[in-house]
């Protein structure tokens, strides 16, 4: 796989991790509006999932190979989501929250989105 697709996936990932699975305790308070951590939620996955959908899923002739592009949809978009949520029912201080998952996944399809769009259109961030 192509470093410069993978490394950058990886490391949001650890990122996306240490932020969701910290002690709620340990994160900063800022200053927020009502519902601010569903965009947040809603930015983190659309970020992960972007960024998974460019790894390993094209080949030397820029097509996509489906059935990568769907595994790392399946896996970034719906499993580890709903995952990591489940696992902050565990963490002091966090919640398990079904309005979170929904933010997950909705943010997760619109990256996926803003990849299949960006394809289409040969842009060169994909």
């Amino acid at each position: 796989m192509e470093k410069h697709r993978i490394l950058p996936a990886i490391i949001w990932l650890v990122i996306v991790l240490i932020a969701l699975l910290t002690p709620g305790n340990n994160i900063p308070k800022t200053p927020t509006f009502p519902h601010a951590d569903k965009l947040v939620h809603f930015g983190i996955f659309a970020l992960l999932t972007f960024l998974w959908c460019r790894v390993g899923t094209l080949n030397t002739e820029n097509q996509l190979i489906w059935k990568r592009l769907l595994t790392n949809l399946l896996v970034f978009t719906i499993i580890f989501p709903i995952l990591v949520e489940y696992l902050q029912k565990y963490i002091p201080n966090r919640s398990f929250e079904y309005a979170d998952i929904v933010a997950n996944l909705t943010g997760g399809l619109a990256g996926f989105v803003a990849f299949f769009v960006l394809y289409k259109s040969k842009s060169r961030l994909v």
